[in-house]
């Protein structure tokens, strides 16, 4: 089967989109809502109405990207189980947390270093999310120990806030293998559970009203609200080839207007479940990001002209580099804020953050996130068998496949 680069390239988009979203939120809020851009039709257009209600917000749409990297995850996880044919979950589990866990509590670490150093007055001109709620406790042991063991509540996200998602990831890595095996066996009935699981977890925090969790309790329970896109990857490899098919027979309106159309569904303006802004918006997120989801990820795959694109050096270059740019931006735009917005305006300072967000995103990798995917490999290869026979070319592959891979 050949290796689907592409998607590569697909993950450094989304990890884009969400370093984008959380300069989006740095932003002033006045001036979203009150900052004239122009005049159409009578009415007077606003950042805010731009980039919530026209196609823009695909740009800054962070919780529509997290929800692309799971089914991806799914996706991918399910060609690595598929190819080690399940031969030993605890190669699979060390793998994981050599990929997913150690990157990211290196750079936790990081962080809880430079905040002492870095936060020594009140943040200025920039929006009451970014002034109070990232790095807003001292890194005390407790603090970090929190972090640490993924608890997964308020403050204890604190030090790096896109961390909510990658606890809910390595949760779900920790069953993935069970749950590929019972959709492979038992598809209806695992999809009605899984189902069922959604809607009560849904409806529980959502009567709590709790946004977000406040315990480790409901922090388990929130996970089940993003299984199901961890499902819909896995249904998108079992089916790939009719997908594939369909997507080849289908006429080009569909190809070529319809299904870029369903991207667009990836910024639906909702927040996600995150924050448990309602029961029924949280289902209509979950159905947009699905259908989003799968279309950006057939076109990617079987679009020539597309896939031409992603496969492009600088491209598969911007996809090695995704998780690392994931994990590690915010604490560069906090480092970055705390030391230069009193010297320089907010936009030369984020003209000059982003780049510098892929430089350090590009150390992580070699430096961080690379010999720890190399340590992973070399603790769970097995000495008695050639590599490819033990499957090591393979997860090799998935582990540039994915950024979290």
């Amino acid at each position: 089967m050949r290796r689907e680069t592409e998607l590569d390239a697909v993950r450094g988009i989304a990890a884009l989109i969400v370093m984008f979203f959380h300069f989006w939120l740095i932003v002033p809020d006045g001036w979203k809502t009150h900052a004239y851009v122009t005049h159409m039709m009578g009415v007077s257009l606003t950042p805010e109405m731009l980039f919530h209600f026209t196609p823009l917000r695909l740009l800054v749409s962070g919780s529509g990207a997290v929800g692309l990297f799971f089914v991806l995850s799914g996706y991918v996880l399910s060609l690595s189980v598929a190819r080690q044919r399940m031969t030993s979950y605890g190669r699979f589990i060390v793998r994981r947390i050599f990929r997913i866990y150690l990157p990211f509590a290196i750079v936790v670490l990081f962080s809880a270093a430079l905040l002492p150093l870095v936060k020594t007055a009140p943040l200025h001109g920039v929006s009451d999310w970014f002034a109070n709620e990232p790095w807003s406790v001292y890194p005390t042991e407790q603090v970090v120990a929190g972090h640490l063991l993924m608890i997964g509540t308020i403050p204890l996200i604190s030090l790096d806030n896109p961390m909510w998602s990658l606890i809910i990831e390595m949760r779900v890595s920790l069953i993935f293998p069970i749950l590929f095996i019972l959709m492979e066996k038992y598809r209806n009935e695992t999809l009605a559970c899984v189902t069922a699981a959604y809607f009560c977890s849904s409806i529980f925090l959502n009567r709590l009203g709790e946004n977000p969790p406040t315990t480790f309790m409901h922090s388990v329970i929130f996970t089940f609200e993003y299984l199901p896109l961890f499902v819909v990857g896995i249904l998108f490899y079992q089916f790939r080839d009719r997908i594939s098919g369909f997507y080849g027979s289908t006429r080009p309106v569909i190809r070529n207007v319809i299904m870029p159309l369903a991207v667009l569904l990836l910024g639906t303006p909702t927040i996600g479940p995150e924050n448990a802004v309602g029961i029924m918006k949280n289902l209509i997120w979950i159905v947009c990001t699905t259908i989003g989801s799968v279309s950006m990820i057939c076109i990617a795959i079987n679009n020539e002209k597309i896939r031409s694109f992603l496969q492009k050096s600088h491209m598969q270059g911007l996809g090695h580099i995704s998780y690392s740019l994931y994990l590690s931006h915010m604490v560069v735009l906090l480092v970055m804020a705390y030391t230069l917005l009193d010297h320089m305006s907010l936009w030369r300072w984020g003209a000059l953050s982003l780049p510098v967000c892929v430089m350090v995103a590009a150390v992580c990798f070699w430096f961080v996130e690379s010999p720890c995917m190399r340590a992973g490999y070399w603790l769970t290869r097995r000495r008695y068998l050639k590599p490819e026979l033990a499957g090591l070319s393979g997860w090799s592959n998935a582990g540039k496949f994915a950024n979290h891979e």
